[in-house]
């Protein structure tokens, strides 16, 4: 998970609960609370920040043609407290953490039981070579055509060839496998037995091994290809080439796929299951904390290791439930913007349709990866809406202005001074004159103080017609 940290936090909710689902929203519900500050804080800046704003308009406005100065001037502003940038981190965040859910759900294995690289490649292996002669069976055209293959290499490759009909045109006829184009292989598979498995993982065994090497294997002769199955030159149908290849993507070392395609296997039948722990040889701890996993993996009856699609089951419901919420927080956002800062939302203008595309967007992420991820995206989204409720009813953004406008009177009131200015004219007359200095620092101050005691002296000194002398650079005198 991106940050040990985070996936350990992970780990120990699951730990607790033993339950993918209730995981996620423990886990959720304790990154919110640990962000909170962080949000609150940003609620702040950006409230704050709108002090600024007739400022911040009236820089760009008389240096719109010189950049460099109006950065510069801009720079000393932020020195004062304006921050336009105060709240990208917790969106950087927000992102970080999904993505390391989003692996977390996409491993369960190693993130949730912590098994060992050596035990998880021998439970996708055996997943693999289950799932790989379960799709060679769901067809019979495929399958028969299969194992002619495995005899004569020659009979794999797809030709095309140009025939003339009873009127004389010509038209191409291919010796490619068609198939019912309403076809379920998930469907098919499902349907297979036990025994129908067990007696096909020695029959394609040859074959098997080269899905596990990648290379040719020697078949009695004959030198077969599990890659020559799904190339473009096959003669396999359409949907059996297809879900060959995704079989090498979605079990490859590389991809994160593997732990999840190995459970939807596994969980697909009773007989899968006892074939799985038979083949993979793990020992009977291992075992049982798999078969266990896979029950944990279901919440309220999703199985959260599973991704959703356009079909009317059970997963729709968390797409659904992502785009309302998003929807929700949005519409919240607005709503709470205009009646606390009418002026910022009337800055942001063009942004608002912006900020309506984001649940399509939440939409489009949640149809793309499993259902754990768009779960914790849709949990995240519920807590941020009561968060907002919070923050309002507690920290509203006018009182957090109101607040910030009496301390920057206040610090501008301290730092306003009064000095009286002495001169002294040719012929030995002063003139002193009260002046109201503002925002001087202390060494300013200082400086100003001590010229005025300078001058009340020099004039002294002239007045009693004494020799002055300057006094030496000394705070105490002053």
């Amino acid at each position: 998970m991106i940050g040990t940290p985070l996936g350990y936090i992970m780990w120990l909710c699951y730990a607790l609960v033993q339950n993918v689902g209730w995981a996620i929203i423990i886990f959720t519900l304790i990154m919110r609370a640990a962000m909170f500050p962080m949000n609150l804080k940003q609620q702040k800046t950006t409230a704050i920040s709108q002090l600024y704003m007739p400022r911040v308009r009236e820089i760009q406005t008389k240096y719109k043609n010189n950049k460099e100065k109006q950065q510069e001037e801009l720079m000393k502003l932020q020195k004062e407290g304006y921050n336009p940038a105060g709240g990208c981190l917790p969106m950087i965040l927000t992102m970080v953490i999904l993505f390391g859910v989003i692996d977390v759900v996409y491993k369960p294995m190693t993130h949730m039981e912590h098994f060992s690289a050596e035990n998880i490649t021998s439970i996708v292996t055996a997943a693999r070579d289950v799932d790989a002669v379960q799709t060679i069976l769901a067809n019979e055209q495929d399958y028969n055509l299969i194992l002619e293959y495995m005899k004569d290499t020659s009979v794999i490759t797809y030709v095309e060839e140009e025939k003339t009909d009873e009127n004389g045109k010509k038209y191409k006829e291919n010796n490619r496998i068609q198939t019912d184009k309403d076809f379920d292989l998930n469907a098919a598979k499902k349907a297979i037995t036990k025994e129908q498995t067990e007696e096909a993982l020695k029959t394609f065994e040859p074959l098997l091994k080269s899905l596990a090497d990648g290379k040719s294997v020697d078949n009695n002769g004959v030198q077969i290809s599990y890659a020559a199955l799904y190339d473009n030159s096959s003669r396999l149908s359409d949907t059996m080439r297809s879900a060959l290849q995704q079989i090498v993507m979605n079990y490859a070392d590389s991809t994160l796929y593997r732990e999840l395609r190995a459970l939807n296997c596994y969980d697909r039948s009773e007989g899968n299951k006892a074939l799985i722990l038979s083949l993979s040889g793990v020992g009977d701890d291992i075992a049982s904390r798999f078969d266990k996993l896979s029950g944990n993996m279901v919440f309220l009856g999703i199985n959260l290791g599973e991704q959703p699609r356009l079909a009317f089951d059970s997963l729709i419901i968390i797409p659904i439930i992502s785009f309302i919420f998003s929807f929700a927080q949005i519409l919240l956002q607005q709503y709470l913007t205009k009646k606390q800062n009418p002026e910022l939302a009337k800055q942001q203008g063009s942004m608002t349709i912006m900020l309506f595309i984001m649940p399509f967007f939440s939409l489009w992420i949640v149809f793309s990866v499993p259902a754990g991820a768009g779960f914790y995206w849709s949990v995240s989204y519920l807590f941020a809406i009561i968060q907002s409720l919070i923050m309002y009813k507690f920290w509203p953004s006018d009182k957090i202005r109101a607040e910030a406008k009496a301390r920057m009177d206040a610090e501008a009131a301290k730092k306003e001074q009064k000095t009286t200015v002495i001169t002294v004219d040719a012929e030995g007359n002063t003139t002193e004159k009260t002046e109201r200095i503002s925002k001087l620092s202390q060494k300013e101050i200082k400086e100003l103080n001590k010229k005025k005691l300078e001058a009340a002296r020099r004039a002294d000194a002239e007045k009693y017609g004494e020799e002055y002398i300057e006094s030496p650079d000394d705070d105490d005198d002053i």
